[in-house]
């Protein structure tokens, strides 16, 4: 299994946290690590503990959620995942141009706006793919951010971009990584905490493999109970809880401001479970 392998490396010592202090810097690990070359799975794991940041982390779920999704995504570069309309603009519609369509509208977020290779965009009830340096693709930046600061996050303008047939997804791709993103996310957010543990606490070490080993089982199950989900979440919870009292929280870069990435499914993963 080549989530048990990552992590025997890790023990071994052969896979370490690599300073990125800023998002060039993290694309360029993320590419030298090889993590593009690696099955989604995989690379959200060894992604989130070569995490220097929670920021990094969730470029390393995130990205791994949506190649399991949508596998014709290049590897090569990073992809964004733009579903929250912008109320102030007309809502993003896809119209027919001979063979293919048309894209227009606007995109109130879009993660990795500085370092984008590639979007995914919904329009209704489909979602398109299109390269981010195409015609008509027009992306502008947030300066700040409160949450994730590190990655840059920005806003997408979408005018008579042409987009391929074989290029459109449906309604179940959509609902699919809705259902993928928080898994790969929080699968990745356990390889941070066990690379930053650096031991401090071997029971914790031991549960965060065990709840590793699990969290990949059900990022690639096709059926899920939403108990079991939730009881994973839980085990997250309570790790993150006693990872603040193994580690000094406050040498590590952005935590006070981003560690709620780590709880940031869970109300809706226990309400679910809750029905």
């Amino acid at each position: 299994m080549p989530v048990a392998a990552a992590i025997d490396e890790f023990l071994r010592g052969e896979l370490s946290v690599q300073e990125a202090p800023d998002e060039g810097a993290w694309h360029k690990a993320w590419h030298d690590l090889g993590l593009h070359t690696l099955p989604p799975l995989e690379s959200a794991l060894r992604g989130g503990i070569g995490a220097d940041r929670l920021s990094w982390a969730f470029v390393a779920g995130y990205q791994g959620a949506i190649r399991y999704v949508f596998p014709s995504v290049p590897h090569q570069g990073w992809a964004a995942y733009a579903a929250t309309e912008d109320k102030s603009k007309p809502a993003t519609a896809l119209t027919t141009q001979g063979d293919g369509f048309l894209l227009n509208g606007h995109k109130s977020w879009v993660g990795q706006s500085r370092h984008l290779d590639h979007l995914l965009v919904t329009a209704g009830d489909q979602c398109v793919l299109v390269p981010a340096q195409a015609s008509g693709v027009h992306l502008s930046h947030r300066e700040n951010s409160k949450f994730l600061n590190a990655m840059s996050q920005g806003y997408g303008d979408f005018e008579a971009v042409e987009v391929a047939a074989g290029a459109v997804f449906d309604s179940d791709h959509m609902r699919e990584f809705g259902r993928r993103e928080p898994r790969f996310v929080m699968l990745a957010g356990t390889g941070y905490l066990l690379a930053h543990l650096k031991g401090a606490d071997q029971t914790l070490e031991q549960d965060l493999i065990s709840l590793a080993l699990a969290l990949a089982m059900v990022c690639e199950s096709q059926h899920v109970v939403p108990k079991t989900l939730a009881a994973l979440d839980r085990a997250l919870q309570t790790a993150v809880a006693r990872f603040a009292n193994a580690v000094d929280c406050n040498a590590l870069p952005d935590w006070q401001a981003d560690h709620r990435l780590l709880s940031m499914y869970s109300a809706r993963i226990q309400e679910r479970a809750a029905r």
